[in-house]
């Protein structure tokens, strides 16, 4: 199927952060409990419990000085994470350099740190902030307080798994994190879990940032590419301003990621790695797989945006299965279906077409399927990327002045 017509533009610099805030590093945590008798940390009243995962909490809190805030909570040991990863570690080629960022560290410190460290380089207004770290090494938890979102994450089918939302409300949803992605990607950084959950909405949901830098990337090749930049003609200033924790390469070995969402080729070059994170025993010298790294590029999280989009249209997923490993075969090898109408109005599809149709015959059906077609390409040479997608006439529909948008973007 031939592409419709896009909005021809000159590449422009993602849009930029409105503040230049800087992240407050605290060494000395306090604990107490306020008059209601929830639990303090320094000026921070943890007041409702938002989420709880394999690594840590996120709490609805209040800070005593300002406002509302997020503050996720993480104990910096898993002695079972790290023992995995100091197997994955004990096989890969490590430099120098690396090896004294991480030698003295656990893997699930190391995790949180390049976490903090990420999140500290981040300003724009389709981004959660990151405001303070409080990590005093006398505690058993490290605490980053972060902007509260009050709208929540994004909602999108309901419990017969229709879509909850109106395809403009869709766009408008993806317009923002287009934005979000384009910055991150422009700074160096690869999301790696980009989903509807790591979506959150403004309290007046005129806003959606992307939240969960969890298992991000910071690529340094990908950071000087962005600048027009190689290795060789890099030079000290380029390397100024990133911690030295972002250069620790040794969790790309993980196979990271929600499943559902991960790109065919995480999977296809990820083999080995599920072979080798199998075992669980911890014993180092019992284990002969080589672990290859999977591959690690923009690509990935244009894809997850594929199938959050995906998603949100039509209120399931692309690729679902009863188990993971059906899942992941279903990536590699199957297409995705067209379902007849998209988002909670109901809008009609009309399915793929063969030919394409005249402009004035372009349904909004059509360009939604020739824009998932270019995102869930399986090869990620072919894949469209941010700027193809930013000017692609479904996600400019409806915009008064679509030109000048791209233009301040």
């Amino acid at each position: 199927m031939q592409r419709p017509r896009v909005i021809s533009i000159t590449a422009s610099t993602p849009q930029l952060p409105t503040t230049s805030a800087i992240v407050i590093e605290t060494g000395h945590i306090r604990e107490t409990r306020s008059g209601e008798g929830h639990k303090m940390i320094n000026q921070y009243e943890m007041k409702l419990l938002l989420g709880k995962g394999q690594h840590g909490e996120v709490w609805k809190s209040k800070d005593t000085l300002t406002n509302e805030i997020a503050i996720k909570a993480m104990k910096r040991k898993n002695p079972k994470q790290d023992r995995m990863s100091l197997l994955r570690r004990s096989r890969l080629p490590r430099s120098p350099q690396h090896l004294s960022v991480a030698n003295n560290l656990g893997a699930t410190e190391i995790k949180i740190l390049k976490e903090i460290a990420i999140m500290k380089k981040l300003r724009h207004p389709n981004v959660v902030r990151l405001m303070e770290v409080l990590n005093d090494n006398l505690k058993e938890r490290i605490y980053m307080v972060m902007e509260f979102m009050a709208g929540g994450e994004i909602k999108w089918r309901t419990d017969d798994e229709e879509p909850l939302l109106r395809v403009s409300q869709t766009r408008r949803i993806c317009r923002d994190v287009l934005l979000g992605l384009e910055y991150l990607h422009d700074q160096g950084i690869i999301h790696r879990d980009i989903k509807p959950a790591n979506l959150l909405w403004s309290a007046d949901r005129r806003v959606v940032k992307i939240a969960d830098f969890g298992i991000s990337h910071f690529s340094y090749a990908q950071f000087l590419a962005a600048k027009g930049k190689t290795a060789d003609s890099a030079d000290i200033q380029d390397l100024e301003g990133h911690d030295k924790i972002l250069l620790d390469e040794s969790d790309l070995t993980r196979f990271a990621g929600t499943p559902t969402f991960l790109a065919p080729e995480i999977i296809s070059d990820g083999s080995a790695d599920m072979s080798a994170s199998a075992s669980t025993s911890g014993n180092l010298e019992s284990t002969s797989v080589e672990v290859r790294r999977p591959v690690i590029s923009k690509a990935i999280d244009i894809w997850a945006f594929g199938v959050t989009l995906y998603a949100l249209l039509f209120g399931k997923l692309p690729f679902l299965s009863e188990g993971e490993y059906q899942i992941y075969n279903k990536i590699k090898e199957e297409d995705w279906d067209v379902p007849e109408t998209m988002g909670q109005d109901m809008i009609p599809v009309g399915g793929r077409r063969q030919h394409k149709p005249k402009k004035s015959q372009e349904t909004e059906g059509y360009l939604v399927v020739d824009l998932l077609q270019g995102i869930l390409e399986k090869d990620p040479a072919k894949r469209l990327d941010l700027q193809d997608i930013k000017r692609h006439p479904w996600i400019t529909r409806d915009m008064p002045n679509a030109e000048q948008w791209l233009r301040a973007t």
